[in-house]
C-alpha cells in the first residue's frame, strides 16, 4: 500500500468532514481506534490495520479435501474386496486347433 497517497486521501476526507461538522474530525472515524499519531502516516496505517481486523478469517478447505479422498479410497477398497474375482480361462486346445 502506498501510505503517502492513502494519507492524502484520508486527510482530504477528514478535512471535508471537519468543515461540515464545524470541528476537527480527527478521531471520529472507525479506523481511528488503530491510530498512532507518532508515526509518519497515522491515518493510512490505522486504516490498513482496521481493514485487516475487519476481514473474516479465511478457513482453509484444502485439508478437508484429502480427508474426503481418503474416505473414498477406503470405501473403494471395501467395495472391491467384497466382490469375487475370477481369472480368464485359457482356451481349450481343441478350439485353438480348430481356428488354425
Amino acid at each position: 500500500m502506498n501510505y503517502q497517497a492513502k494519507q492524502v486521501e484520508l486527510d482530504v476526507k477528514k478535512w471535508l468532514v471537519s468543515e461540515e461538522k464545524g470541528a476537527d474530525a480527527c478521531g471520529d472515524f472507525d479506523y481511528c481506534k488503530h491510530c498512532d499519531k507518532t508515526i509518519e502516516y497515522p491515518c493510512a496505517v490505522a486504516s490498513e490495520k482496521a481493514d485487516a481486523a475487519n476481514k473474516p478469517a479465511v478457513k482453509k478447505t484444502a485439508s478437508a479435501k484429502p480427508a474426503a479422498k481418503k474416505a473414498d479410497a477406503k470405501s473403494e477398497v471395501a467395495a472391491t474386496s467384497s466382490t469375487k474375482t475370477t481369472t480368464a480361462k485359457k482356451p481349450s486346445a481343441s478350439k485353438s486347433a480348430a481356428k488354425k
